[in-house]
């Protein structure tokens, strides 16, 4: 008997080699696992295209069974993806995935899922298991909600995508569950005998990652898919609140030749949830989908970051870490820094693989505002990057600085102000910008944690808290955090809120509409030219003579010792005098001195 296969309602011609450039070969091995991961990781080489189709970042895992787990817009949950089985007729290969639900150990829908999942969820290594989903799948499978079974044509010409999962995947637990009371012999029932052991909306829980998953196809195909919704009773006693029948869901997405319905339903079953039968009802458009499948217009713009922080906090040192870690990613980025002083020591210091635009002698705050868009300019024709890092001077009040950004949305959009700490001279804490620069932030990174005591840190960070209860506070020893974390905090803001917190309007009073810079506070630079070698007598001596209104000094010297002439780079903030290694393309041998009221430097004969 001739099988017919259903072709695109628009004819159109899908060439599968968009995604994967190879034809299909089943007999060498499973292709699904390829097709999943080039729909799953593939799209993210286009780090803007997947973003605006709801991506939120991927995990591949392949130490056992291929998986992946992943999260999306619009959902507090981490998906998982475990590559199960893979069969083949004369026409389509057929790949079936479990599909799981990860919901963080804190969330309310935990109570509706299998005890099991809950004990896990309570569990320290938790996270640890789902970042390695591929190696702890048998443990993790009370997490599994439904199916996805992804069916290619193997001559390339379709490809569809189906999950299938219980509207609510319920159990009645007959006997009840109890636990033993702790040294007596009565027992306390978690679910009482007839009761409901759990309750969870499946295919609801499931929606949102097949939609990022339909989009995806959409996007790379550049045609909408075919989608239809199938309903079937579940197999077995299943049954809902109300006594009557409980229903598997199963959404399609398909484009091209795809197998005739009444086929697929002939196929083996999965383990867990049966197959659909045939029919269903078309939909026009993907449920729950909240994402354009293109990017829109601003979402091709650069991200452009506000790192401020006061004067010695270890700005430069954290930049230089956060670029490690976007270099080694290929996120790579540009850099604009601003310094007080005519010496750009800090851009000589984070050059490498990064594109720095420098801003000297002045603010970006006050006197250069209008000196940023076209430093801006000159840094993205020369850089293209995916995002931008403004490092301010140490005495920048980041709200006069998200003024002028305002002006820059046809070259940027809004990201993070990010305020570094100083957590070992926190106590000097009455300067106005430096309150300014935490109350504005919307992460606050408490560096230095190391040089002091866990109790202290614990005092600095709550004080923080105080001054800003939005912001996120993070840790960090010589400049290190777990960098993946601002990527996540920016993309939740601007799906749940359209931006982060430090972009939000703010009403002050009339009195106040003024933001303080440091020219209230008297802040002013003093560079010194030290074209000859100096000893480290000779800097101590300019530090004391600069005056005790001295917050910072910096900058690169010959150092003259024991007769040895070094290039050094030379740091002095909150009492602390230390020296570093000279970058390749130092600049000129100077100290540039930053504080209030300071007086003239004693310089070397």
């Amino acid at each position: 008997m001739r099988t017919c296969h259903r072709r695109h309602k628009r004819n159109i011609a899908v060439r599968l080699d968009t995604l994967l450039p190879r034809p299909l070969s089943p007999e060498t091995g499973p292709e699904s696992p390829s097709l999943a991961n080039c729909l799953l990781a593939g799209i993210h080489l286009d780090r803007k295209r997947a973003r605006a189709l709801g991506w939120r970042g991927i995990l591949p895992s392949h130490q056992g069974h291929p998986a992946w787990t992943f999260r999306v817009a619009g959902s507090p949950h981490v998906y998982g993806l475990v590559f199960l089985k893979e069969h083949t007729d004369k026409t389509f290969l057929y790949g079936t995935f479990n599909a799981h639900v990860f919901p963080r150990a804190e969330d309310a829908v935990l109570d509706s899922f299998p005890l099991q999942a809950l004990a896990l969820a309570m569990k320290p290594e938790y996270e640890s298991m789902l970042r390695n989903l591929s190696l702890h799948a048998p443990a993790l499978a009370p997490f599994c909600m439904g199916t996805l079974r992804i069916t290619a044509a193997l001559d390339g010409s379709g490809l569809s995508v189906a999950l299938s999962a219980p509207a609510r995947y319920r159990r009645i637990s007959t006997d009840g569950i109890a636990v033993r009371l702790d040294g007596t012999a009565s027992r306390q029932w978690l679910v009482p005998p007839g009761g409901v052991e759990h309750d969870v909306p499946a295919f609801r829980l499931l929606l949102r990652m097949f939609t990022t998953l339909s989009a995806t196809m959409a996007s790379l195909f550049a045609e909408d898919p075919l989608l239809s919704l199938r309903m079937v009773p579940q197999c077995g006693n299943s049954v809902t609140n109300c006594g009557q029948k409980a229903w598997i869901l199963s959404l399609h997405a398909e484009l091209g030749t795809t197998p005739p319905p009444s086929s697929v339903s002939r196929q083996s079953t999965p383990p867990v949830f049966p197959a659909m039968t045939a029919g269903g009802k078309p939909l026009r458009r993907l449920p729950a989908q909240r994402h354009a499948t293109t990017p829109a217009q601003n979402d091709t713009l650069p991200v452009l970051h506000i790192l401020t922080g006061f004067l010695g906090a270890g700005k430069t040192t954290f930049l230089r870490r956060w670029l490690d870690y976007l270099n080694g990613r290929e996120q790579f980025a540009a850099v604009i820094q601003n310094e007080l002083g005519p010496i750009g020591l800090d851009a000589a210091c984070t050059k490498g693989e990064t594109h720095v635009e420098a801003l000297n002698e002045g603010c970006v705050c006050c006197s250069l505002a209008d000196s940023l868009r076209p430093g801006l300019q000159r840094l993205l024709k020369a850089a293209p990057a995916g995002q931008v890092i403004l490092e301010t001077t140490g005495v920048a009040n980041p709200a006069n600085v998200l003024e002028s950004v305002k002006e820059l949305s046809d070259l940027v959009r809004p990201g993070l102000v990010i305020t570094i700490v100083d957590a070992l001279a926190w106590e000097h804490t009455d300067s106005v910008v430096r309150a300014a620069q935490i109350e504005q932030a919307d992460v606050t990174v408490v560096n230095k944690a190391d040089a002091v005591s866990e109790a202290r840190l614990e005092e600095v960070m709550a004080e923080v808290r105080c001054r800003n209860a939005k912001a996120v506070i993070l840790p960090a020893t010589h400049g290190n955090i777990a960098f993946a974390h601002l990527d996540a905090l920016h993309s939740a803001w601007l799906d749940k809120q359209g931006g982060p917190p430090s972009h939000s309007p703010r009403l002050r009073p009339v009195k106040n509409l003024h933001h303080p810079d440091h020219t209230d506070e008297e802040f002013s630079s003093l560079c010194v030219i030290l074209p000859q070698p100096v000893s480290m007598k000779d800097i101590q001596d300019m530090i004391r003579s600069a005056g005790p209104g001295l917050c910072r000094a910096k900058g690169i010297v010959n150092l003259n010792e024991r007769g040895n002439v070094i290039p050094t780079v030379v740091q002095y903030a909150a009492g602390q005098l230390r020296f570093e290694e000279v970058p390749d393309d130092a600049a000129e041998r100077s100290l540039v001195f930053i504080g209030t009221r300071l007086s003239s430097v004693c310089t070397p004969s």
